[in-house]
């Protein structure tokens, strides 16, 4: 075989007539599938087809972070043609089916990331071992970026894996663990790391010797059965349909996906026909173009130098001992996460009650962990391990970061930052957790501002993926690099934020949800709101979230914002009830709904507003937008405040904010955030409803500067894209 011109591969092959093919992307942490690679693997594979001699092929990675991460999304994003995506998919189908069809046995081995690609690639192999550690992940995500698989993927996995498990897996796009994955009969080994050199080569000569079963037989007989039968599968199907139906017109690979593994019962090339067709659809669609944007936001905010000036290689003492003070649901939360990531946690609360109370809410927090992940006890206590609890400031003496969250109050925070200051190493960094308040002003009661930020983590820590690093205006570059490399190792995505009233996150979604308040206190049902919302796309209704964050919390942060926002004393006003009454959402069992055990029982009754019905009547002179009134009313104020934002540069780039108000607040994903919403709907369309809005309703919906500059001279936020071409033809039948 000739290798000399690789230079992604490393080819070799043992007496035993074992040719092993092993990838390894220079200048790449990960390995992703690029032009490159598939030239080259073409290349691999044609000689594998004409080599008698092989007896066995094997694929694997040679780097430790994983087998591959699937396609190179930047390069899908900047598709622009449909011959180019045609080109792509039939060129990707066509390399994974001569792998199918090569003449020895041929097998994946699989530690990391096995994503998209790198698994449509495994599917290919006729066996597939993995290593089973938490780090190895086993999935087809592309329905995340608004795609389905589009290299047989869609095909391969029911007829390896079983129908059912086939269909949860595209959906969701879900990953698995080498467990997981061997239970469902999708890898043929999972193999203990400590068992990994020993368990692959004890396979590897299984496979020579042809003496090995099939996994498939691990899945249920009755299910295998089931899924044979025409009748099964049309059951399967119907089912199925019925699951997705009310999320197919906000995200159509859902049903794209559904259409294409209808035609997998079989090797036929309709499938795979129709795989890239709607492949090819998909990718013009505005749910994948934004989809696909945010993922590369993602990856830009995750880069270091997109925030600071100061290069990785240059970051100046690494963050290894974590200072956490307040042990309460954030505190807690922080801590548990950086004790996970490999940190030295010290945990200091005002006394050995609260101490203990915080030591409860870690337990289980890390208890509920170990049931997720399956974590061992070793591996269990040796998390807790890095967990320690002191009373004394003195005892955070070395810690290279000190996060506070205590009580949301600025004069309690500036005086646990003049303490702190007081026994932190020179070098140490001193970060608060509000959510709304003054970083600039805490940092004036210490001798250090240029190492004081804010960090805002989104409650619950664990499962929210957004943290504001906020830039004081003494914060200095080191500082903001060493953060946002903390908030990378924290598995988080960092924004840098300006240290305005509410960031960015609050900043934005509090128009949004005093404008429901405001409604409510109009006469509006409490539910409809809610519904006209989810309509639109978000998670959850606006009233809903309210409940969820506790309606003390958004009376506290409505005050933080009086005097920035325009109409916030009215919401305040609305609140005031509320919290005097006790009745602040989940957390006491009634707000805008009531709950029962945690779970919502209906709307709850609000005195405070009864007898009002002051609606306004429903104006019919708005631009279309193809929004409600009740969606229009409520989404106009967070786009205007979207682009305020921009252009005060609290955020620095626009789709910063985007991505910020997505992993923030779950803003209706694709829908890209609400300033690719202001380009969707037209800026000329959204500055006329605003004017609208502010003649009926007053000077909150005033329409933002920079809206009316850029209806003047023609501007968009993000530039156009969409392919050059018309969309490849596809007979689409229903679900």
């Amino acid at each position: 075989m000739n290798t000399q011109a690789l230079s992604n591969f490393h080819v070799e092959t043992d007496g035993r007539g074992v040719t092993t093919i092993s990838l390894d992307i220079p200048g790449r942490p990960l390995n992703v599938m690029t032009y490159e690679v598939m030239e080259e693997l073409e290349s691999i594979i044609h000689d594998l087809e004409n080599d008698p001699a092989c007896k066995l092929a094997v694929f694997r990675s040679d780097k430790e972070s994983g087998f591959l991460a699937g396609a190179d999304v930047s390069v899908i994003a900047k598709i622009e043609s449909t011959t180019h995506a045609t080109q792509l998919i039939e060129r990707g189908q066509n390399l994974f089916q001569r792998l199918e069809w090569l003449p020895m046995p041929t097998v994946a081995i699989i530690h990391g990331p096995c994503l998209g690609g790198g698994l449509e690639w495994s599917l290919a192999c006729d066996y597939r071992i993995a290593r089973d550690n938490s780090s190895t992940q086993i999935g087809l995500p592309e329905i995340k970026l608004g795609l389905i698989p589009g290299w047989g993927g869609t095909q391969r996995l029911p007829r390896v894996a079983g129908l059912s498990n086939a269909l949860k897996l595209i959906l969701t796009g879900k990953s698995l663990s080498a467990s997981e994955a061997f239970d469902i009969g999708l890898v043929d080994r999972a193999i203990r790391p400590d068992d990994w050199d020993q368990g692959v080569d004890a396979f590897l000569e299984q496979v020579l010797q042809g003496r090995v079963g099939e996994s498939r037989r691990r899945r249920p007989i009755w299910r295998r059965a089931f899924e044979a039968t025409r009748l099964g599968r049309k059951m399967l199907f119907r089912i199925t349909a019925r699951s997705i139906a009310s999320k197919t017109e906000h995200y159509p690979a859902l049903g794209a996906a559904l259409r294409t593994i209808r035609q997998s019962d079989g090797p036929t090339p309709e499938g795979y026909l129709r795989e890239r067709n709607e492949f090819v659809d998909l990718l013009a669609t505005p749910t994948c173009r934004n989809l696909l944007s945010l993922f590369v936001a993602r990856e830009r905010a995750r880069n270091q130098s997109t925030w600071s000036s100061v290069k990785s290689a240059e970051t100046p003492t690494p963050i290894r001992t974590v200072g956490v003070v307040g042990a309460g649901a954030m505190g807690a939360g922080i801590g548990q996460l950086a004790a996970l990531r490999g940190y030295e946690v010290i945990m200091k609360e005002i006394n050995s009650e609260a101490a203990a109370a915080g030591q409860q809410r870690i337990d289980k927090l890390i208890s509920d962990y170990v049931r997720r992940k399956g974590i061992d006890p070793e591996s269990r206590a040796a998390i807790e391990g890095k967990i320690s609890f002191s009373c004394e400031d003195a005892d955070l003496a070395d810690c290279d970061l000190v996060i506070e969250a205590v009580v949301e109050r600025e004069d309690v925070k500036a005086n646990v930052f003049r303490s702190l200051d007081r026994v932190l190493r020179p070098d140490a960094i001193l970060a608060s957790n509000t959510s709304s308040l003054s970083v600039g002003r805490m940092a004036e009661a210490t001798e250090r501002p240029s190492q004081v930020a804010g960090l805002h983590f989104f409650n619950p820590v664990h499962r929210m993926e957004l943290v504001e690093v906020v830039r004081a205006e003494g914060t200095d570059e080191a500082t903001i690099a060493r953060l946002v490399s903390f908030v990378r190792a924290l598995g988080k995505t960092p924004i840098v934020t300006t240290d305005s009233p509410g960031f960015l996150v609050n900043r934005v979604l509090f128009p949004y949800l005093g404008e429901a308040i405001l409604m409510v206190a109009e006469g509006f049902d409490v539910p409809t709101i809610d519904r006209e919302i989810r309509r639109f796309g978000m998670p959850m209704g606006p009233l809903e979230l309210l409940d969820q964050v506790g309606l003390d919390v958004a009376h506290h942060v409505a005050g933080s914002l009086d005097g920035v926002l325009p109409g916030v004393a009215p919401v305040v006003n609305c609140l005031a009830p509320f919290v005097e009454a006790g009745q602040l959402g989940k957390k006491s069992g009634s707000g805008f709904y009531v709950y029962h055990k945690g779970k919502r029982r209906g709307a709850a009754e609000l005195p405070m507003f009864r007898g009002r019905d002051s609606r306004p009547a429903q104006a019919r002179d708005f631009a279309d937008d193809s929004l409600t009134a009740i969606q229009r009313r409520l989404i106009y104020p967070l786009l205007a405040e979207a682009a305020r934002c921009h252009q005060e540069g609290i955020v620095s780039n626009a789709w910063a904010i985007d991505l910020g108000m997505v992993l923030g607040t779950g803003f209706a994903p694709h829908r890209g955030g609400p300033l690719h919403v202001i380009d969707s709907l037209g800026i000329e369309r959204v500055t006329a409803n605003l004017e609208r809005l502010q003649y009926e309703l007053g000077s909150r919906f005033t329409p933002p500067k920079q809206l009316i500059e850029m209806c003047r001279d023609g501007d968009r936020f993000f530039a156009k894209q969409a392919p050059s071409e018309p969309l490849a033809a596809s007979s689409h039948g229903s679900t």
